[in-house]
């Protein structure tokens, strides 16, 4: 699996001289998924900060409650995705003081980044918010700033989303910094892709090297279909072994009741924090395949990029095709993805 994730991460021009049929077989072999432990994930905290005034522009109470709404649609995706292997636990914190021009970073002239750290002569800082509101190193495992942030003559982001890795701050958190520049819908796919970078760093400081390229979703899509998921794929291909033995020092290892053993919790050990349960799909924590369609409840669960099958209904689309004789269980035979 190693070597073969070895040769996807080095695809590059040269690799599109392959046939299409090749680069098929390939991703197909890629995409198996590892043995799934039935009652343990990896529960990693996260702390989403919101910097609702900026030099750059303000955003107001919606936008901020949008925020997480978007970031939970992520947790979900991270969720699913990982087979529910990797679950990120989230608080929120809102900061209300004014950030000034001079705690951005300019890589560039006229190109911003809001970075962790106080910069020479500013008043001011994210890593400085956090020591004062009394966060303790290693508290959490990751951290997300959201800030208002308008683009207008000689001042535009840097890029869209940015990370810096672990060890940033808090300890030994990560650091990802999201403008709220872009269509407030569009935030979840941030997020989730500056995560990839963070949990890449998580791997290589474990001394794990087998992370793929975060940036190959292009070439995904260009091999798969542009309605593939990079994120998914790569979420997925994981074993229980790099998720629980590789990210040391990250998060903690927990376990949830499983009743028939299908990997998917009974119920949420904390609340209502996993947002995909037997509770939440309305399946049975007594049978693994509740619809008896061939697809375990957790395999319904995880079918698609952003839902699933109906572990309830053994032909979700309707077809006259059980969804476990079914090439495509969410789109009927014969429709047209558009």
């Amino acid at each position: 699996m190693n070597m073969l994730r070895l040769m996807i991460a080095m695809a590059g021009s040269a690799i599109r001289a392959l046939s299409v049929q090749t680069l098929v077989f390939m991703t197909l072999v890629l995409a198996v998924p590892g043995t799934v432990k039935a009652d343990e994930y990896l529960r990693l905290k996260v702390l989403v900060v919101v910097y609702p005034n900026t030099f750059a522009g303000t955003v107001g109470s919606s936008e901020i409650e949008n925020v997480r709404v978007e970031v939970d649609e992520a947790i979900e995706f991270i969720w699913r995705s990982s087979r529910m292997r990797l679950h990120l636990a989230a608080d929120d914190l809102t900061i209300y003081r004014y950030v000034s021009e001079d705690q951005f970073t300019q890589p560039e002239p006229g190109r911003y980044v809001l970075p962790y750290w106080t910069l020479n002569g500013a008043n001011g800082s994210v890593a400085e918010d956090l020591a004062d509101l009394g966060y303790q190193s290693g508290s959490y495992d990751i951290v997300v700033a959201f800030y208002a942030f308008q683009a207008g003559p000689g001042r535009r982001n840097y890029f869209g989303a940015g990370s810096y890795g672990v060890n940033s701050l808090l300890g030994k958190a990560g650091y990802i910094t999201i403008p709220m520049t872009w269509a407030p819908k569009t935030f979840n796919g941030y997020f989730e892709h500056e995560f990839l970078h963070v949990l890449s760093d998580m791997f290589n400081e474990s001394g794990s090297t087998s992370f793929p390229l975060v940036h190959n979703g292009d070439f995904f899509r260009f091999v798969n279909g542009e309605n593939a998921s990079y994120e998914k794929w790569l979420l997925d291909g994981f074993s229980d072994a790099e998720y629980f033995d590789r990210i040391r020092g990250w998060g903690s290892v927990e376990a949830f009741k499983d009743s028939d053993g299908d990997g998917v919790p009974d119920y949420s050990p904390y609340g209502d924090e996993l947002s995909i349960t037997e509770e939440s799909l309305g399946s049975s924590s007594n049978f693994a395949d509740t619809d008896g369609d061939g697809l375990s409840d957790l395999e319904e669960a995880t079918a698609g990029i952003r839902n699933g099958t109906d572990p309830n209904h053994p032909d979700t689309d309707g077809d006259g095709l059980i969804d476990g004789s079914d090439p495509d269980p969410l789109v009927a035979s014969g429709t047209e993805i558009q």
